[in-house]
């Protein structure tokens, strides 16, 4: 589940110690009473122990035992109110560890039409120059402008298999040294109409290949890998995310994409320099500034640390919402040079947008150092997932290798 530090209570407030006047005024109103009263009531000669203690020992100890009550009650709420709070901190700080949570990049593969290599998409968008151009999507009567994989429009079954075949031979190279024994886990997302085509000829050939068994994933995108990283992250473990973005009716401005990444949720011998992928952040578009926030508090860094972003997505790259979010969260990146959107260059990817963001970080890491990704994985929809990629050795958890 995802990390909500919302949903914890605010701190208690502070219990307020009874008011020494307010019961001094209340001893003299009960003394006055009692006094009265016994005067009022008292039939008999007014001399004695007997009618002295009626007349000021009782309304005093009635007083005291009311206070006493009132007083141990205080400190009763004072002491609960205390233990909540430090109750609190304790969650905060469990949950704070929890989201600090990541995974290693072991490798990655994408397909556009601007390249098939991350560092091909690299120089894409060195060279800003627009991939789009107008094409026959497979689901439209009339061409569109959009980034086309136009492989697939000839004999889409067969471009899918030699894909599957591609992406699965790819995933072989990357887990071979990888001890045999580690859990498996496969999150496919992929176009409706394509999932029945090719989640079978995945599975199969993932298993032949490589010898392991791949569970599939019920969820899609970042959203299955946060929940992998809160329920798989007992055990050392691999997570293959594959992602096909190939509308049949794509809008204008829209891309085919291919990609997928390899995860770990350990450092791997074998892979000693992979960077790490923190725990993303899901937000809204009018709340980028708070969800960076976290998304920086989940990589445990400063945002003075960050030295270039990549976003995509129409939320992100129309208005200036993400620029302010940098801005208020005091980025020392410029945001003109180091804040690249995606979509210009490549066009918007949707769900794939997110995997390209990452494997866009993943290769500029030498010259760039430090980012930030910020993708919406959907048009229509508010959605936006942002995560941080890093090398240094800065969460807190287990440091067991695989």
């Amino acid at each position: 589940m995802p990390v909500l530090l919302d949903a914890i209570p605010e701190k208690a407030t502070r219990i307020v110690r009874p008011s020494t006047r307010r019961w001094l005024l209340f001893l003299a109103f009960v003394m006055l009473s009692g006094i009265a009263l016994t005067l009022w009531g008292w039939t008999t000669e007014r001399t004695g122990f007997v009618f002295w203690f009626t007349a000021l020992g009782l309304p005093f100890c009635t007083w005291g035992l009311i206070f006493s009550l009132r007083r141990s009650a205080y400190k009763a709420e004072q002491v609960g109110a205390e233990s909540r709070n430090v109750e609190r901190e304790k969650l905060i700080e469990s949950e704070i560890q929890r989201g600090q949570r990541s995974a290693w990049i072991l490798g990655n593969l994408v397909q556009t039409s601007s390249g098939n290599k991350a560092s091909d998409l690299l120089t894409a968008m060195t060279r800003s120059a627009p991939a789009v151009d107008f094409s026959q999507p497979r689901g439209c009567a009339n061409p569109v402008r959009y980034a086309a994989l136009t492989a697939f429009q000839p004999n889409l079954a067969s471009g899918l298999k030699a894909t599957v075949t591609k992406l699965t031979s790819r995933v072989e190279e990357i887990v071979e040294p990888l001890p045999v024994g580690l859990p498996c886990w496969l999150m496919l997302d992929s176009d409706s109409d394509l999932s029945p085509l090719i989640e079978d000829q995945i599975k199969a050939e993932l298993s032949q290949k490589t010898g392991r068994v791949f569970r599939l994933m019920s969820g899609k995108g970042l959203a299955a890998l946060d929940a992998w990283l809160d329920k798989r992250w007992d055990n050392p473990g691999i997570l293959v995310a594959m992602t096909l973005s190939l509308p049949a009716e794509p809008s204008e401005g829209d891309a085919d994409a291919i990609a997928m990444l390899v995860l770990s949720n350990r450092r791997a011998l074998s892979y000693p320099d992979a960077l790490r992928l923190h725990r993303p952040e899901r937000g809204t578009a009018s709340m980028l500034t708070k969800t960076l926030t976290r998304a920086l508090l989940w990589a445990n860094v400063r945002p003075d640390q960050l030295q270039g972003s990549w976003f995509s997505g129409p939320a992100l790259t129309q208005g200036s919402s993400w620029n302010n979010a940098c801005e208020e969260n005091e980025v020392k990146f410029s945001l003109s040079k180091d804040n690249l959107s995606i979509d210009p260059v490549l066009g918007y990817t949707s769900h794939a947008a997110p995997w390209l963001a990452i494997a866009l970080a993943d290769s500029a890491f030498e010259h760039r150092g430090m980012q930030v990704i910020a993708a919406q994985p959907a048009a229509g929809k508010d959605d936006t997932w942002i995560a941080v990629i890093t090398k240094e050795e800065v969460c807190k958890g287990t440091s067991r290798n695989v």
